[in-house]
């Protein structure tokens, strides 16, 4: 809410004023419409009304012709344009009274702006379908530098992750191992020592209790002997027979050494991961970790393919070191051939003022840009067919521009100006 009384003396109510009615006003920001009239003056004082900002609004398809109307505005109406300026005028005015230049003079100028405006409209037609492509090609690979980026990372952490529960699942493996061969190893001292009772005993129960069963206390102590010696070792033995007749048949023959060394070392890894439950849970984490990695690694490699793929749809371009710099580059090209494209254009219109084309009909103007146009085609097609033709150069950005024949023939752009 404002006070009635700084309302009625400072406050002007309006949408929209006109150059001349804000002149001496100052404001927080100034918006400046531009059209086909405005002048430098009004520019001038509508650019400097605002104290923080001060912004002008032109209707336009690009840039390059924003650029060209804001000129424009620069040179209408000023006070004072300078004695250039001063010089065409009268220049002009002087034309009015001398004699017109000769007709085939301003012809060849007009052949000259023709060619420009061709040389423009051909090159516009090359770079501008190539920079739509390449904008694709930078947004592409904008859109997957991201997600790659996203799955390096991952790959980088699950590789890292991968290798510490690898690490210590190994340091885990190494104190299993080696309680497990202290294991064995004392399995082994056992069973060698225990080895010669237990054939003692298989052989008093395999002679047997003799023809007067005078032994039959010594069969029968020796069998007990022998069962508790195959009970001890049946765990890590499990195929030492029940029956009293075959496990003394097998405790009276000589060792297999390398059987029970396998059996016993089993044995002694069971216990020896029995002994450290942690290691079953660092293998199962290593192995999760490892397959994690695997997965991201399928994932980024996926993605590099399908950017690749995609990629290839467009050829040449989409293997473009710096995407981002060339459409720049091709950015830089087109809006200078929109340049040259819209002074030619000047030109051409400049020259059908003049009293020697003025005074033509229609059709004579029509009938000589017919002749100059089949004078360029034939040009250009001598060059295409010569023997000695250089091989067609690429586009190239920054540097010299090729001439209208370097361009690539049988692709027709809209033609030239044809004036009145």
């Amino acid at each position: 809410m404002l006070p009635a009384d700084y309302v009625t003396a400072h406050v002007e109510l309006a949408y929209a004023s006109t150059a001349h009615g804000v002149q001496g006003d100052t404001v927080p920001a100034a918006h400046v419409v531009i059209g086909e009239h405005t002048g430098a003056a009004s520019a001038y004082v509508g650019m400097t009304r605002g104290r923080t900002a001060n912004t002008a609004h032109l209707v336009a398809e690009n840039l390059a012709e924003a650029r060209a109307q804001w000129i424009a505005v620069f040179g209408r109406d000023r006070a004072d344009l300078g004695p250039g300026h001063a010089a065409e005028l009268a220049a002009a005015e002087a034309a009015h009274y001398a004699a017109p230049r000769p007709l085939q003079q301003v012809l060849a100028e007009m052949h000259q702006a023709w060619t420009e405006e061709q040389r423009c409209l051909d090159r516009l037609a090359l770079l501008q379908p190539m920079r739509d492509r390449m904008r694709e090609v930078v947004a592409l690979q904008a859109g997957y530098a991201d997600q790659l980026a996203a799955l390096e990372g991952r790959c980088r952490t699950s590789a890292l992750v991968a290798a510490q529960a690898t690490q210590r699942f190994e340091v885990s493996g190494s104190a299993v191992m080696a309680q497990a061969e202290r294991i064995r190893d004392e399995l082994l001292r056992r069973w060698d020592s225990e080895r010669d009772a237990a054939r003692a005993a298989a052989r008093v129960v395999l002679d047997g209790p003799g023809w007067l069963r005078l032994r039959r206390a010594a069969v029968a102590h020796a069998g007990t002997q022998l069962a508790d010696w195959a009970d001890r070792w049946r765990p890590h033995l499990p195929e030492l027979p029940a029956d009293p007749g075959r496990l003394a048949q097998v405790a009276n023959r000589s060792d297999d050494r390398p059987s029970p060394a396998a059996a016993f070392d089993a044995a002694a890894r069971r216990a020896a991961e029995q002994a450290h439950p942690e290691h079953a849970v660092l293998r199962v984490a290593a192995d999760a970790a490892r397959h994690e990695h695997e997965r991201a690694r399928r994932a980024l490699a996926e993605a590099g393919r399908r950017c690749e793929d995609e990629l290839g749809r467009f050829g040449a371009l989409g293997r473009t070191a710096d995407p981002a710099g060339r459409l720049a580059d091709l950015d830089r090209d087109i809006a200078a051939d929109e340049q040259g494209l819209t002074a030619a254009r000047a030109r051409i219109a400049q020259l059908e003022a003049e009293p020697a084309l003025a005074a033509q009909s229609t059709d004579r103007l029509a009938a000589e840009r017919d002749a100059w146009r089949v004078a360029r085609d034939a040009e250009r097609h001598q060059f295409q067919s010569s023997p000695q033709r250089p091989a067609a150069p690429a586009a190239r950005f920054g540097g010299p521009q090729p001439r209208h024949h370097e361009m690539l023939a049988g692709r027709r752009s809209a033609g030239p100006s044809l004036g009145r």
